[in-house]
């Protein structure tokens, strides 16, 4: 395992980074913006992106799940996953039905169109995530999960 000081002064040596290199949220959202951005050109032909790739893919996994639970799961307010939810429905992914055992809560399914489009969006993700993680180890991937994890767990959930 290397013991290098990694900066991002070399990236852009003319720019005086005044302790700006040390403020982790900066990392994690430019890391977070290049994980997405490149994503969502790579996702663009089956008209998903990849928050709505996520939703189906818990939906898939759990039938007739709530909005609420996966506003939860995503610790963003219902409403945004309504959005989310409304596209995939109009795309023809996803239905909302009433629950059989109360009918004023509804639940989610994932259509046929959108189990294609889910196995689709796996494979494009994979080769993704695997082209942008090639710098580490298994060990590191594994602790970079480890470490978001403990982060994600311990931030406060928004009101839902």
């Amino acid at each position: 395992m290397t013991s290098e000081v990694l900066t991002r002064q070399s990236v852009t040596p003319e720019l005086a980074l005044d302790g700006l290199d040390s403020v982790l949220g900066l990392h994690i959202g430019t890391t977070n913006t290049l994980f997405v951005s490149r994503l969502e050109r790579q996702l663009e032909p089956l008209s998903v992106t990849p928050k709505q790739v996520a939703i189906l893919w818990l939906v898939h996994a759990n039938p007739g799940v709530k909005q609420t639970d996966l506003s939860r799961f995503f610790k963003i307010e219902r409403p945004t996953v309504h959005q989310f939810v409304r596209q995939l429905m109009r795309n023809g992914y996803l239905v909302n039905e009433p629950s059989k055992l109360d009918r004023r809560a509804g639940g989610l399914w994932i259509t046929e169109s959108g189990q294609i489009t889910l196995a689709e969006a796996r494979r494009v993700i994979v080769a993704h995530e695997d082209e942008l993680t090639a710098c580490l180890t298994v060990r590191e991937k594994s602790e970079l999960f480890r470490i978001l994890m403990k982060v994600y767990l311990s931030a406060p959930s928004k009101e839902v």
